[in-house]
């Protein structure tokens, strides 16, 4: 058999070029392969050194690419669908319950009972390799980037298949402690109530707050629901919770004369060649099962 004495030898190397492209640099593209950040490093010098060119220029703001790195991402980003087709199809074809199995889901879900699901699903199931990434936003399943990906969300992509596996109320909490020490007066309006607001709410103070406490101003605004739990716990303020979270969090406690709100369904979710895939359709059905057996630690019916 004769040596391979290509540049680049194999699709490896585009696509740690892609990655290191598409998501910003060594630290973006160990996340989404799922290894450190040194054994990205490691084979970006290994891939430069075997095809004696630089990918990328090293500079103080990071990495740019060259010329020739600029070629091996248009070559990388032509072949990237036809290859991620193939490997589908390859999964779709298997018949064991074996082998990789990439998982994208919120942190946050696996604050709950959520995460004993998985390490259930991993213990019942040695032979698959599990990788769980926790990123809030929804990774690309045509480009493989993940196999399965659980969800919240009112309306997921339609290129997708999968399940809502529960609808998902939400209600207003506060800290233990900062409560014992402020009581609610009977006077809602009266009252003072400090919101933890959220940049993404259509208004500073939702419009339920409004009604019920007139007087509720905003003491901080926050995009990360695991950061506003901590400052609600430390009694900075009220913010609203899903109700999985709210109830599963010690040290608070929910505002009753708040009602109940609808928030977003949790959906799970996979590429449509990837549904009948064993390990794919196993890992679906256990969580998907899970969740909606304890239907009633996430929405109030």
């Amino acid at each position: 058999m004769s040596e391979n004495k290509s540049l680049i030898p194999d699709w490896d190397t585009f696509r740690l070029v892609l990655a290191i492209d598409r998501f910003g640099g060594i630290s973006g593209a160990a996340k989404s392969l799922g290894v450190t950040h040194a054994t990205v490093s490691r084979r970006l010098a290994r891939a430069e050194g075997e095809a004696n060119m630089l990918f990328f220029e090293r500079l103080p703001a990071g990495l740019r690419l060259t010329k020739v790195g600029a070629a091996v991402l248009a070559q990388a980003e032509d072949m990237e669908p036809g290859l991620d087709q193939l490997e589908r199809r390859l999964v779709s074809t298997e018949t064991s319950l074996a082998g990789p199995l990439r998982i994208t889901l919120p942190p946050l879900l696996l604050i709950g009972d959520l995460a004993g699901t998985v390490s259930r699903f991993a213990r019942a199931h040695p032979e698959i390799e599990l990788h769980v990434v926790g990123d809030n936003q929804l990774l690309n399943l045509h480009q493989r980037e993940a196999d399965v990906a659980i969800r919240v969300t009112h309306k997921p992509p339609e290129t997708l298949w999968g399940r809502k596996v529960t609808e998902q109320s939400a209600g207003f909490y506060a800290g233990t402690d900062w409560l014992a020490e402020n009581p609610i007066s009977k006077d809602l309006h009266a009252f003072e109530l400090p919101l933890i607001s959220f940049s993404s709410w259509a208004s500073p103070i939702p419009k339920i707050v409004k009604t019920v406490c007139s007087n509720a101003g905003v003491v901080a605004r926050c995009d990360d629901m695991v950061a506003a739990v901590q400052m609600v716990k430390a009694g900075l303020g009220v913010t609203r919770m899903p109700r999985f979270l709210g109830e599963g969090t010690a040290g608070v406690t929910r505002l009753e004369f708040l009602p109940w709100e609808r928030y977003f369904p949790i959906w799970v979710l996979t590429h449509p060649e990837l549904r009948n895939a064993p390990r794919v359709k196993a890992f679906m059905r256990f969580v998907s099962s899970y969740i909606a057996e304890r239907r009633s630690k996430y929405v109030v019916e």
